[in-house]
């Protein structure tokens, strides 16, 4: 599954991030890292972008993104 098709308010796991380059190290440097927990919080008014928890943080992501980014539900 991917971030983008998580449910609200229910925390998961990154397993994958399939970008490159520029996009891929911005990603890192936010916190988006292999093993961390991320729960969808909030989405905008046209859907794009929503916004995610990461280690207390809310930082938008556009959909596009999100869906390169292979997740699971924690368990």
């Amino acid at each position: 599954m991917n971030l983008y098709e998580a449910d609200f308010n229910k925390p998961v796991i990154i397993k994958n991030i399939n970008l490159h380059g520029m996009k891929k190290r911005r990603l890192y440097d936010l916190g988006f890292i292999n093993g961390e927990k991320i729960v969808k919080e909030f989405e905008s008014i046209f859907k794009n972008p929503i916004c995610y928890q990461v280690k207390n943080t809310l930082i938008a992501v556009r959909n596009e993104d999100a869906m390169s980014i292979e997740v699971e539900y924690e368990k």
